[in-house]
């Protein structure tokens, strides 16, 4: 059995080697996976129920536009019946220099530790598009844990869009 999902965000190339020094003895790569490898040769199935999304919102895009309505949202009933949106949007005028955000990643600090004394019993996950922001989060958060009272590696995350596949808390 292999099993994959061919719709899941792929890694980026950014972070591959280029071998400058091709030579025409070597083959040309043709599938970029194992995955992709497999679909060309094996049978297929797709599975039909999504449980991991505790909100139809934060599914449903997906489930639109990549799975052509395909699957069957599987919300959870307390969550639901709450009428709070699953996804908040904070707009933050940030500014872009050297491959991070140093005002965003602030923000994201006051935030973290707002939650965790509204809401100290839940799991935070932190994503950010690329390492160098993380890092800088990573930094401003380690500075502040003693402060927040929390144990890092149990309940708060930070994590590039490129390592943070399948990975659960609370709040993302």
């Amino acid at each position: 059995v292999i099993a994959g999902d061919s719709k899941q965000l792929q890694p980026n190339d950014l972070y591959r080697l280029k071998f400058e020094n091709d030579t025409d003895d070597s083959p040309a790569l043709e599938v970029d996976s194992l995955l992709d490898l497999a679909c060309q040769y094996l049978p297929q199935t797709q599975l039909r129920g999504h449980y991991r999304s505790r909100s139809l919102d934060l599914i449903d895009f997906s489930n639109q536009h990549f799975y052509k309505n395909t699957l069957q949202l599987l919300p959870n009933f307390n969550d639901i019946n709450q009428h709070q949106p699953a996804i908040r949007y904070l707009k933050i005028d940030g500014i872009w220099e050297n491959n991070t955000n140093p005002i965003e990643a602030q923000k994201v600090i006051e935030l973290v530790e707002k939650l965790t004394k509204e809401q100290p019993h839940k799991s935070i996950g932190i994503v950010t598009f690329n390492f160098k922001q993380q890092a800088l989060i990573q930094d401003l958060l380690d500075s502040k844990l003693p402060l927040l009272k929390v144990e890092h590696d149990e309940n708060i995350f930070v994590k590039n869009i490129e390592n943070v596949q399948g990975d659960e808390r609370d709040i993302i």
